[in-house]
């Protein structure tokens, strides 16, 4: 798993994820996004074209993600679902939580 941070323009951040967020890189993936939290007034996309798989444990940590990034005043969307990782977000109901581009 790699959580890759790319600022694309004056208010817009992109974080990409690349692999599998699952619980045994859940910690590290963590620690990989915090200077994601130094951004405010920012539009955050959350680009998850290359990520395969998601756990329970990798949904909680986008929402801890969308949380802080919520309390920094950003806007927070995630892009690039697979059908795999579309179907873990409606099956857990987290289409409903998050604003989803295509």
């Amino acid at each position: 798993m790699e959580a890759t941070i790319r600022k694309d323009d004056e208010r817009r951040v992109t974080l990409i994820l690349d692999g599998r967020l699952d619980t045994s890189v859940t910690q590290q993936t963590e620690k990989e996004v915090e200077p994601l939290f130094d951004y405010k007034d920012f539009e955050v996309v959350i680009d998850c074209s290359r990520l395969e798989y998601i756990s329970s444990s990798g949904l909680r940590l986008l929402m801890a993600i969308d949380q802080r990034l919520c309390a920094n005043h950003c806007d927070i969307y995630i892009k690039g679902l697979s059908p795999v990782v579309k179907d873990v977000f409606q099956t857990t109901g987290f289409v409903n939580l998050f604003k989803i581009k295509k």
